[in-house]
């Protein structure tokens, strides 16, 4: 028994993936003509699929991710003239419309997983976040400049916090989930954010506001957790991640807070100069930040620094960089210009993957999808490669055939696309 419980604790939770060339699952239709737009979200076993009608509502398809079987067919209660995207969501999934500025209201929509039915529904503001962390949602209401406690299986409101102001009256506030390592070691977007909702179960955000103060709340019944002043401001980076909060100011310096106290920070890093300039902040491994930085405005200096606590700072070169993404104890940077590119460092600073031409996403914390181009809404063949992690193994898995790149999603096995007239599925992976 100890030492299968040594081998439940030291086993590798994220293997390299077994690759292979992508196979059609299945075809499931989109109506009888070209959709103006078409949405996918992934989330364990359960794809969503949905496109808008001629009638301006959206019809939602639920189906099982392996197999392509389709589950429920659903329209939307709402009417949108362009709907945004769909989220999934733990036990259902969120249908945006889309609106024509910040202060315009939009209808967000809430279905049911098991059945398609309607959850509940209220309108929103185009500049509006709905936060969700396991069993609670918050929706950070930027209008009415208020946080709202959510239940997200009736929509009923539990709790409000108006947003602190500083001195002269301003009440502009960042928010931030609190991720935890196995939110952020699934299934990513292409910016590196978790797909799944659910396995980010802190239950707990932060919140930066104009005062300058930093507060912690409990996502289920919005108490303040702990509060301290002087941190931040709601346009320094900022990430909250396991028991640490991770700030990059205007100084130079980045610090990192224990979310347990709030007590003063340690500095992990100071910038060398006043010219170094930190573009993106991400989580790179346990009390371990990595910032991407450059030198005045010339991206061709970009560098990763990877700062943990306790250790000094290492340096890696990463020319044109201007995003990073997590994963796991490795850090993707990411190069939009002059065309798209990546290079994957591992947790030591070794480059697995050098400028590899294309966009790469997190399918777990050891496994990576490259599309060999970028993700457009256009139908064409995309050419797609699965790489491990650890050893950045490339596998080339041949092309999705007239898909719509931007309309993508996947999980570790499969990946669902809307092309001309249907959604198709291709595995990549053995579940």
């Amino acid at each position: 028994m100890a030492v299968a419980a040594l081998f439940w604790f030291t086993r590798d939770r994220h293997p390299e993936l077994d690759f292979h060339t992508v196979a059609e699952v299945r075809r499931i239709p989109a109506g009888a003509e070209r959709p103006a737009d078409m949405f996918t979200a992934i989330v364990g076993d359960r794809a969503y699929l949905a496109y808008p009608r001629d009638d301006n509502r959206l019809e939602v398809v639920a189906a099982d991710a392996a197999t392509g079987k389709e589950l429920w067919r659903r329209q939307s209660a709402a009417t949108a003239d362009r709907w945004d995207r769909i989220v999934a969501l733990p036990g259902g999934v969120a249908l945006f419309a889309d609106a024509a500025g910040t202060s315009t209201t939009r209808e967000l929509e809430v279905l049911d997983a098991t059945s398609g039915g309607q959850r509940w529904h209220r309108p929103v503001y185009g500049d509006d976040e709905l936060l969700v962390s396991g069993d609670a949602a918050v929706l950070v209401d930027r209008t009415g400049k208020r946080l709202v406690g959510l239940d997200p299986r009736t929509g009923a409101e539990r709790w409000v916090r108006a947003d602190p102001q500083d001195e002269y009256g301003n009440s502009r506030t960042s928010v931030h989930l609190v991720h935890s390592a196995e939110g952020m070691a699934g299934p990513g977007f292409a910016d590196g954010a978790s797909r799944d909702p659910g396995a980010d179960d802190t239950g707990r955000l932060v919140q930066v506001s104009a005062d300058r103060s930093v507060r912690l709340i409990d996502m289920t019944g919005g108490g303040e957790v702990r509060r301290r002043t002087n941190v931040a401001r709601p346009d320094d980076l900022v990430v909250a991640y396991e028991d640490r909060l991770y700030v990059a100011g205007d100084d130079g310096r980045l610090l990192a807070y224990d979310l347990g106290s709030l007590a003063e920070p340690r500095v992990l890093y100071t910038a060398p100069d006043d010219e170094h300039r930190t573009r993106d902040l991400v989580p790179c491994g346990e009390h371990r930040a990595c910032l991407l930085e450059v030198r005045g405005a010339d991206q061709s200096t970009a560098e990763v620094v990877a700062a943990a606590e306790g250790k000094k700072a290492e340096r890696w070169s990463a020319p044109g960089a201007d995003h990073l993404v997590p994963v796991g104890d490795a850090v993707l940077a990411t190069r939009t210009y002059p065309d798209p590119a990546v290079t994957l460092f591992g947790a030591d600073g070794k480059r697995l993957l050098d400028a590899r031409d294309g966009v790469a996403v997190r399918l777990d914390a050891g496994n990576l999808l490259v599309f060999a181009e970028a993700l457009g809404s256009g139908e064409d063949n995309r050419s797609v490669a699965g790489v491990g992690a650890a050893s950045g193994q490339v596998a080339e898995l041949g092309q999705l055939k007239g898909v719509r790149g931007a309309s993508c999603s996947w999980n570790t096995s499969v990946i669902a696309c809307g092309a001309q007239q249907d959604f198709v599925l291709y595995r990549f992976a053995d579940a």
